[in-house]
């Protein structure tokens, strides 16, 4: 009731007084503490410290949820102050004994310290030894004797100065004094501090690394001594030790979200190289802000070691020195397509690779990425040296048993994560059938068992009328998104909120509406008023020069409140991350980005809806939503709020009951959908919900390894003929993202196959579909339909090129077709392309052929074509969103038939310019190589400029070095001018007071970003 700041008076009321489960609640907490005190001897001597006769099916350490729970429950409910610190410090201790050590460590954090007089000075040794703070108590109290002992023998442990027996010696010695001669609660720290000290012992990484990884302490001893190494490890980190993949076992590793997978990340990685199995290793992450928060997180891991760590960049460019990264032990941070990229330009890079990584490596689905993401784990399978390490790492694989008998090649070599809580979460359901509404909390396991309810939270107020406004219209209205942002700013100030919504526009209509509210001078608590003020306006500032002082994501974002979607820009969104991520920022609107990885440490999601675009979301992605809220060590619970009352008003309803059912079958795991091969949707019929049609595809129209819009047009054509009634927009999208897929095989059959006079094509092509993921999940008919596929995809290709065009392919993103045009166009302006390199205008000459080639939708939704060439141009010349927004409002663009938005235009550059065009365009710098070394020079540059909207090399350079934002990269490329590469960035944030002078007023994430690349981290 308080953590919702309910009036006293319509408190519910309790059935019976909890202070009565006090006694109940030490009891079991004595007892099992006494029982893993006692197995001190058998941590020493084996590092497991499970009592005799305790089992994991009825392990009695369970029961110990119970009391820690209780104890937070007791705390929060605030209905005895005076034993808050000693509630706090019991908590704690069940928490970790409980094998919760984040919720103890956020326990013990945010308690103030115990007195020291606190059963003579045993609460402070409770509390330090929590905290893993073994500094002497250097106040006098009773027992300065067992405290000083006791931490002065855990320090030396952890320093590797004395070894298990003498913290046994220690325990023994004073629990045996205590047993004997020590008061009640004296014997109960006693046996507490003797629990904690053996699990200590058997969770110390100095106890499990050299075991787990067959290596000597003496090599682990250097990470062990370092400030930021773990001193002990969490359960999911146990179980990945334990399952051998320390030793260099291949793995798929199957967790909740927020139980400790990027540490567990680290010591793969430590063990990898200090074992010799690996010089180079590779994660692979699907999202470029998830590869920049891997990087950051690495890079304070190993910092002042000899270990390498690169975050490739997207641009189609081979921009790392391969020699480098043999050259010592090395970690290359890099997405799929750049990866695969990169393996068909450099292909001996795969030979090198002793550790391979696939961070959230469930992309598999979804028929514009996932064929990409299939074929380079293909073609890994294939390449990797015999000796090579292969770990994929999820939260949520319905089929891990599939995948890993694939990708590895034995379905046992899964490491779930059963049993593993890293913190609780409770699901509530807004309800609003009487005057004010409330949330009904449910049982998470089984949402038809009514937990609790919050009384009389929710109550609309009278919005001020403006002007000749006659009808009186309320906040909240009984929507999703209105109660979900009412709820949200209600409980900000108890930590972190994430509002979820299904679309982008949604998040854009919730930032409007909470401007208009503070527009009519509505009294509410903005979550400025809990974040960092001076980071906020650091936010709102580069917002309003990126998409205007009058977008409502710059007009929310100086109320604390921050929209986070696929078209926020890529520098805000950084930035925005990372002040949630530091407790900077309070409150995020989003969409599904939410759950790409990012650590962002929420309290609350509140959900505004269970679809995603269109579509329901998909179970597996929801729990990567969940796992946001209650993140391990930085919350003990997390809530997840559905914020439209009709699910639970009208779930009894003949109309409601479906929404209802829906809506709680997210909440089960169990019903994660399986990683589906996005290659086997080639043979997925075309299905229409109004009208409702269904057309299957037939093998003719997927002869598409060349396709052109001519034979998209004749296919679409055949199809409307066909079904008169088939949107033509919507089926021809359907088959032309089959048209990138097999035209990712196309060029993947090309990378593998030399399709010389004395290869079997046949054999070749068959063998090639065999390794696929599609192949091994399809079923026997559907596997033959699969090579007769990649068959007639081979025979395309020999039909259609020459082995210098095969070259080409090989090593361009484009498909065949686009490649083999290209090359004529070429050919044909050699000379005009050579004079524009030397006068500088290749832009005007290349241009209009790149605009000839894209097919981003971002693009082609743009209802004024004309007008794309000009925005293309202002992009390179480094305009901003809010200026290019200006343009095509000017010109009347309309965007899907609404009315043109700043998002729109964010969209058209970072993904239609950024990625369509500038992957043209890369392809044209790669055609040039060998022909013309000035014009290669040039069409790579352009290709660059394309890619960032950037035209200065300096700018370039900062933005590929991690300054990864527009306007900040030409702050400091006018600083530093003549600067070009990476080692030039790095020269220039080595000068730390001046970078720190321009970096001032800027987001706090550039400025980690050059501590990181200066060294002053």
């Amino acid at each position: 009731m308080h953590e919702f700041r309910v009036a006293p008076g319509d408190f519910n009321q309790l059935p019976r007084d909890p202070s009565m489960l006090f006694a109940l609640a030490i009891g079991i907490l004595g007892d099992i503490s006494a029982s893993v005190a006692d197995t001190i001897e058998v941590a020493v001597a084996t590092g497991m410290s499970t009592p005799a006769g305790w089992v994991e099916a009825h392990n009695p350490r369970d029961a110990l949820r119970f009391a820690s729970v209780f104890f937070d429950a007791y705390l929060n409910a605030k209905l005895d102050a005076e034993l808050t610190v000693e509630f706090s410090l019991l908590c704690a201790a069940s928490y970790y004994i409980a094998g919760n050590v984040g919720s103890a460590a956020v326990i013990a954090r945010h308690m103030p310290a115990p007195d020291v007089d606190l059963s003579g000075g045993l609460g402070i040794l409770l509390y330090r030894i929590i905290r893993n703070d073994f500094t002497p108590v250097e106040e006098p109290h009773t027992h300065h004797w067992a405290t000083g002992r006791v931490l002065e023998t855990l320090g030396s442990f952890f320093r590797l100065e004395v070894d298990a027996g003498a913290v046994a010696d220690a325990i023994r010695y004073i629990r045996q004094y205590f047993h004997r001669a020590g008061s009640p609660r004296e014997l109960l720290y006693g046996d507490l501090i003797g629990a904690l000290c053996a699990l200590k012992v058997q969770n110390g990484s100095r106890t499990i690394l050299p075991n787990a990884s067959g290596l000597s302490i003496d090599l682990w001893r250097p990470a062990l001594a370092k400030a930021h190494f773990p001193i002990e490890l969490w359960p999911a980190q146990q179980r990945i030790a334990q399952a051998g993949i320390l030793q260099g076992r291949s793995a798929v590793i199957q967790m909740p979200t927020s139980a400790g997978k990027t540490r567990a990340t680290e010591l793969i990685i430590r063990s990898a190289f200090l074992s010799g199995r690996a010089h180079l290793a590779i994660i692979v992450a699907p999202y470029r802000s998830l590869c920049h928060d891997i990087r950051s997180d690495l890079v304070t891991a190993f910092a002042g070691e000899n270990v390498r760590l690169d975050e490739a960049s997207d641009s189609f460019q081979l921009d790392l020195v391969l020699d480098s990264l043999f050259a010592q032990a090395s970690v290359l941070i890099v997405t799929p397509e750049k990866l695969l990229y990169m393996l068909r330009r450099a292909p001996e890079l795969a030979a090198r690779i002793g550790l391979l990584i696939y961070d959230e490596g469930h992309q598999f689905d979804g028929i514009t990425r996932g064929p990409t993401y299939e074929l380079l784990l293909t073609s890994l399978r294939m390449a990797l040296p015999a000796g090579a390490q292969t770990v994929l790492i999820s939260a949520v694989i319905g089929n891990a048993p599939d995948i890993s008998a694939w990708l590895i090649g034995d379905p046992e070599a899964v490491i779930g994560g059963e049993g593993l809580l890293p913190t609780t979460k409770s699901v509530a359901f807004a309800s609003w059938q009487d005057q004010r509404g409330r949330l009904e909390y449910v049982r998470p396991e089984d949402p038809s068992e009514r937990e609790f309810f919050v009384p009389r939270i929710i109550a609309d107020i009278e919005i001020p009328r403006r002007g000749r406004e006659r009808i009186q219209r309320r906040f909240p209205e009984k929507t999703g998104g209105d109660v979900g942002l009412f709820l949200g700013l209600h409980v900000v100030s108890n930590g972190s909120v994430a509002i979820f919504c299904g679309r982008k526009d949604s998040v854009t209509k919730i930032c409007s509406r909470a401007v208009d509210l503070m527009d009519r001078g509505m009294e509410l608590e903005w979550p400025l008023a809990q974040s960092d003020a001076a980071e906020i306006e650091k936010l709102r500032t580069l917002s309003e020069y990126q998409l205007g002082a009058a977008a409502p994501a710059t007009r929310a974002a100086g109320l604390g409140i921050f929209a986070h979607h696929a078209d926020t820009p890529h520098g805000i969104r950084l930035a925005i991350e990372h002040a949630m991520k530091e407790d900077l920022a309070k409150f995020v609107v989003c969409t599904s980005t939410l759950a790409q990885g990012v650590n962002f440490p929420l309290k609350y999601l509140v959900v505004t809806s269970t679809r995603q675009g269109g579509e329901q979301i998909l179970v597996r992605d929801f729990h990567n939503l969940m796992g946001r809220a209650g993140r391990a060590g930085m919350h003990t619970e997390g809530s997840v709020i559905f914020s439209t009352p009709s699910i639970y008003d009208q779930r009894e309803q003949f109309n409601g009951k479906w929404t209802w059912d829906k809506a709680t079958e997210l909440l089960d795991a169990n019903n994660s959908e399986p990683s589906r091969s996005s290659i086997l949707a080639l043979f997925d019929p075309y299905e229409q919900r109004q009208p409702p049609i269904v057309q299957e595809i037939s093998s003719v129209w997927l002869d598409l390894s060349f396709a052109d819009a001519t034979r998209i047009d004749a296919i679409v054509a055949e199809a409307l003929a066909a079904q008169p009634n088939i949107s033509e927009r919507e089926f021809r999208r359907f088959i032309e993202g089959r048209a990138r897929a097999v035209q990712n095989i196309a060029a993947f059959l090309v990378a593998n196959m030399t399709f010389a006079d004395g290869e079997d094509l046949s054999a070749r092509t068959t063998e090639l579909a065999t390794h696929t993921l599609a192949y091994f999940l399809a079923d026997d008919a559907t596997r033959l339909r699969l090579i007769e596929v990649f068959r007639s995809i081979g025979d395309a290709i020999t039909a259609n090129t020459n082995g210098d065009q095969r070259a080409l392919i090989r090593r361009s993103p484009l498909p065949p077709a686009a490649v083999a045009e290209l090359q004529t166009w070429l050919a044909g302006n050699l000379d005009a392309l050579r004079a524009a390199a030397i006068e500088g205008r290749l832009f005007a000459e290349i241009s209009p052929v790149i605009l000839r080639f894209v097919s981003s939708r971002a693009i082609r939704t743009i209802s004024v074509p004309e007008i794309i060439p000009r925005a293309l141009q202002e992009w390179v010349a480094g305009r901003t969103y809010a200026s290019i927004f200006k343009t095509l409002g000017e010109a009347g663009v309309r965007v899907s038939g609404g009315h043109v938005t700043v998002e729109d235009a964010v969209a058209l550059c970072e993904s239609g310019f950024g990625f369509d065009a500038a992957m043209i365009a890369a392809s044209i710098a790669d055609l040039t190589e060998g022909l013309d070394e000035a014009l290669h020079t040039a069409a790579a540059l352009l290709q660059r400029q394309i890619k960032y909207g950037l035209t200065d090399r300096a700018a370039i350079a900062f933005y590929e070095a991690g300054f990864a934002d527009r306007y900040v990269a030409t702050v400091l490329g006018v600083v530093w001018g003549n600067v070009t590469d990476r080692g030039g960035v790095r020269g220039a944030c080595r000068q730390e007071e001046v970078m720190r002078a321009v970096l001032a007023n800027i987001p706090s994430y550039f400025m980690t970003v050059a501590a990181e690349l200066g060294g002053w981290a």
